[in-house]
């Protein structure tokens, strides 16, 4: 078997993957990590560009990165992350890694408990021996990825805008008949026509009575006249992730939808309104709450208004009852009010929100007017 290697950088990263590499030791000085060992493959793609997977990274305190990856992913890395030093192992990961801290005498390193498992953890310890103390450090990364810089913000505008065009083009194609897995398959066709990797999670298409399920998977119920769809989807676009909730109907609209629909979006407009610097997630959700409670609906809202997004569909950030999330610039949130009505059907209204220095932007602009969601077929 030919022997590990390591590949040396060339010229450094772009300008906002050392910002955040600088911010990220900043992070270590305050928890006095000398090392930190980055095992979530989000975490590692936001800090390299490099956009695989089953790769780590070591970053050391004092300078110094080093891409821990194999040769899957050797040109890969040259086009994503040609500026980091990569080693290339042949053995498994956990025993190269150790190889690799025990020649560089890492004493202390810092792991992320928050995505490490039990076993990787386990075996590192066994494998080094007691010579490299293992320093919990959950969120170290995740909580740097709240705050989203110009490249993450413009990368996530695109990842909506893909979203958009293509629930526009599969709203164009739809035919009575049709099935919630055909609408998804044909809504996750028109992502990747336009660029997107892959759908930001599995597409959420309910028909009629199904739409009162806030988390349904699409079967195999069809489209007929006068029928309410809720379509729940985001495309996924160099990593990052875009995530919108719209309505159709099919022909006409049910009374009792087109009432619920109205109080849905009044809350959502609302709380969409009330999001600015220094408000928590649970101020947040009160605004939206409140209003679908004073129509008498409170109880068909159970889930919170709304969450953070990125790299990972959802991010840490909580707009909830619960939440104290402190909403600070550069956040990436949904606001996505719903009242579901079981054996009937359901409404949830949903747009992407960045928190700016004096308030909010709304990202996404898929039409919202009742009327424009009338598909005539």
């Amino acid at each position: 078997m030919s022997k590990s290697k390591t590949r040396e950088n060339r010229a450094g990263p772009a300008a906002y993957i050392g910002a955040r590499l600088a911010r990220l030791r900043g992070a270590m000085a305050a928890k006095k990590l000398p090392a930190l060992l980055v095992t979530s493959f989000a975490d590692v793609s936001y800090l390299t560009g490099f956009e695989g997977d089953d790769s780590y990274l070591l970053v050391l305190a004092d300078g110094g990165e080093l891409l821990i990856s194999d040769s899957r992913f050797e040109e890969q890395i040259g086009r994503e992350a040609p500026w980091i030093k990569t080693y290339m192992r042949q053995k498994p990961i956990v025993p190269e890694t150790v190889g690799l801290l025990k020649r560089l005498k890492v004493s202390k390193l810092g792991v992320q408990a928050e995505s490490m498992t039990l076993a990787v953890a386990e075996g590192l310890k066994k494998e080094l021996g007691g010579k490299t103390k293992l320093i919990p450090a959950a969120s170290v990364v995740v909580n740097l990825r709240h705050i989203k810089d110009a490249e993450e913000i413009a990368i996530t505008e695109r990842a909506i805008v893909i979203a958009e065009e293509a629930f526009e083009a599969m709203k164009r194609q739809l035919k009575l008949g049709m099935t919630e897995s055909d609408m998804a398959g044909l809504l996750g066709y028109e992502m990747r026509k336009r660029g997107a990797l892959n759908s930001s999670f599995d597409t959420i298409i309910g028909i009629n009575a199904n739409a009162s399920l806030p988390h349904y998977r699409p079967g195999d119920v069809k489209l007929t006249d006068g029928a309410s769809v809720l379509v729940d989807w985001g495309a996924r676009y160099r990593g990052y992730c875009s995530d919108l909730t719209r309505m159709v109907f099919i022909n006409k609209i049910d009374p009792r939808i087109r009432k619920i629909y109205d109080i849905v979006l009044k809350a959502q407009v609302a709380a969409i309104d009330a999001i600015k610097p220094n408000l928590t997630g649970k101020m947040i959700d009160k605004v939206a709450r409140d209003i679908i409670k004073k129509a008498g609906y409170g109880k068909q809202f159970g889930h919170g208004t709304g969450h953070g997004m990125g790299r990972d569909i959802h991010e840490a950030i909580s707009l909830s009852r619960f939440s104290n999330t402190t909403l600070k610039p550069g956040m990436v949130v949904t606001v996505e009010p719903g009242i579901y009505l079981p054996q009937i059907g359901g409404v949830r209204i949903e747009d992407d929100v960045l928190v700016t220095s004096d308030g909010h932007r709304v990202l996404s602009h898929a039409s919202k007017d009742i009327e424009s969601a009338i598909v005539r077929i």
